[in-house]
């Protein structure tokens, strides 16, 4: 029988790693739909570039969810974490600025 702190921490371990790959799908979904004059307006990389690294952490999020060793642990994960975060927290407030809201 498992210990219930071990249970504890297999249930926040799956919460994060499905919580990450949601935001990380809804980073590449919003940065796809931006217009690429508005990341030169914003005075940040490319929507090519930001694209690609939300497309990155999605795939290292989303195989934390299918495999365990790449869970909410790994260092990996966490570097995929913060370019999730990064986009989320400085990035797209700037898009939103100069392009309006949009349908988001």
């Amino acid at each position: 029988m498992r210990s219930v702190v071990i249970e504890v921490i297999i249930a926040v371990t799956l919460v994060l790693a499905y919580g990450g790959a949601v935001l990380a799908a809804f980073c590449v979904i919003d940065s796809l739909t931006r217009r690429p004059d508005a990341f030169t307006a914003a005075d940040k990389q490319t929507k090519g570039t930001w694209v690609g690294i939300t497309i990155a952490c999605a795939v290292v999020m989303g195989l934390g969810v299918v495999y365990g060793q790449l869970g909410p642990q790994t260092i990996l994960w966490l570097a995929a974490l913060i370019g999730v975060l990064v986009y989320l927290v400085d990035v797209r407030p700037r898009l939103r600025e100069v392009s309006g809201p949009g349908r988001w």
